[in-house]
């Protein structure tokens, strides 16, 4: 066994003991009644980072197996959505976001396993994410639910591990085990020890100059004192099958070869063409009878619609009656614009100019109505402050505006623009969340 493969060996273990101890703390977290926001936050943050530690080793596991090295693209990409995942975590302390921003965690961490490994359908994000996600959810680590049994079997009964050994004549001689020298491991453990009387010293320290620290502590240590033997035991058998889902789903990017995701985009762009069976002419009506519609909604609606714009409110309407009026119905609008968009490209022609320009003022239309709403939005904002739902309105017209904006630079310039529309919505989020936090 050569040294990449025995440190291969050594991470998968090491894996094996972050699954227990993650799944366990990730019970408590949601089992246990945290009241500081604080709290909360620091132990979210903990998780994040143990996902992104568990993550790093797996990835470095992959690559001395040999059987995936990311790409310089890849790569950056997965450390975007670590990123994303450590700030989401640490916005959540102003609380008023936390339960969906816990939703995405959730997400951002299967992405980011599948963007680190190589299991995305394709080299980087897609259009294809929900087939990334089923992936990511279900295939992976459902068909590797019991690699942690196997893993720990494999840790029992290890294969004969050997090496081969240099000879002074120039002569290898394999089958020579390798020994470790006995204190090795005890040696490891007392830094540890040692180290971790330093970090709670550090945390003493900390709790002592600041009120609001010295209350996410005691909230810490009024949940460990409460912990008994029973609650302890009983978390830890609900965790097993949460660990068992990560595990498979970590692990299952090493054992699973990526030649399955290859091959199934292969699949999908191979049939793609044969999908393209709808008549142009059709397609075109459709599309003229849809921007038609919008010129006239536009038209006779141009006075009430677009007065936002001059802070001027219609008689009829308060500023909190004319920001909810409509604005959920536009948004609704530029969606059914998205789906109707995706229905051209994969059921017409990629080669129809007069397809291609009707779909740009599809777009175009579709940045006219976000850009409404979210002169709605900022003028009840103007009038009366920051709420956190205003403000995730006013994320969710830029993000729709955007998706506008990168589906006009795709159709013009052919260029993938899926990556960057997903990074500017994860982004902005991440900055909306700190905006809650410091403006409401």
């Amino acid at each position: 066994m050569n040294t990449n493969t025995k440190r291969a060996e050594t991470l998968k273990k090491l894996c094996l003991g972050l699954s227990y101890a993650f799944s366990y703390a990730y019970i408590c977290f949601f089992t246990s009644y945290i009241r500081s926001h604080l709290a909360v936050t620091i132990f979210l943050s903990i998780l994040s980072c143990g996902a992104v530690l568990w993550l790093e080793l797996t990835m470095r596991q992959q690559q001395d197996l040999g059987k995936f090295s990311p790409s310089k693209m890849q790569l950056g990409e997965t450390r975007f959505w670590e990123v994303i995942l450590i700030l989401l975590s640490i916005s959540t302390f102003s609380g008023q976001m936390q339960g969906l921003s816990l939703f995405f965690i959730h997400l951002v961490v299967i992405y980011m396993v599948l963007s680190g490994t190589g299991h995305l359908l394709s080299d980087r994000s897609s259009c294809l994410i929900p087939a990334d996600l089923f992936n990511g959810c279900v295939r992976l680590p459902f068909m590797n639910f019991f690699a942690r049994i196997q893993t720990i079997g494999e840790c029992i009964h290890p294969s004969d591990e050997t090496v081969e050994v240099i000879l002074p004549d120039g002569t290898t001689v394999a089958g020579t085990k390798v020994k470790k020298k006995p204190g090795y491991s005890a040696a490891i453990l007392l830094v540890l020890v040692i180290i971790t009387g330093f970090f709670f010293a550090a945390v003493s320290n900390l709790a002592s100059v600041d009120s609001h620290f010295s209350d996410a502590t005691a909230s810490i240590e009024e949940f460990l004192s409460s912990v008994t033997f029973s609650d302890s035991l009983g978390k830890f058998i609900l965790s097993l099958p949460v660990g068992a889902f990560l595990f498979g789903l970590f692990q299952g990017s090493v054992r699973k070869e990526i030649s399955f995701e290859k091959h199934c985009r292969e699949k999908l762009v191979s049939a793609s063409p044969k999908l393209r069976f709808m008549p142009d002419m059709i397609l075109t009506l459709v599309l003229s009878l849809f921007g038609v519609l919008y010129v006239l909604f536009f038209i006779s609606q141009a006075s009430y619609m677009f007065s936002a714009f001059a802070g001027v409110l219609p008689e009829e309407f308060t500023a909190s009656e004319y920001a909810v009026s409509g604005f959920h119905e536009l948004i609704n609008v530029v969606l059914i614009n998205f789906a109707l968009l995706a229905i051209v490209r994969i059921f017409g022609s990629h080669e129809n100019k007069l397809l291609k320009i009707l779909s740009v003022i599809l777009m175009a239309e579709s940045m006219i109505f976000a850009t409404i709403s979210a002169s709605k939005i900022i003028l009840y904002i103007s009038r009366f402050g920051y709420t956190f739902s205003r403000t995730l309105g006013l994320w969710g017209t830029t993000v729709v505006f955007a998706g506008a904006v990168l589906a006009i630079f795709y159709l013009t310039k052919k260029k993938q623009t899926f990556a960057p529309w997903m990074w500017y919505s994860a982004g902005s989020y991440v900055v909306t969340a700190f905006i809650t936090w410091c403006f409401v």
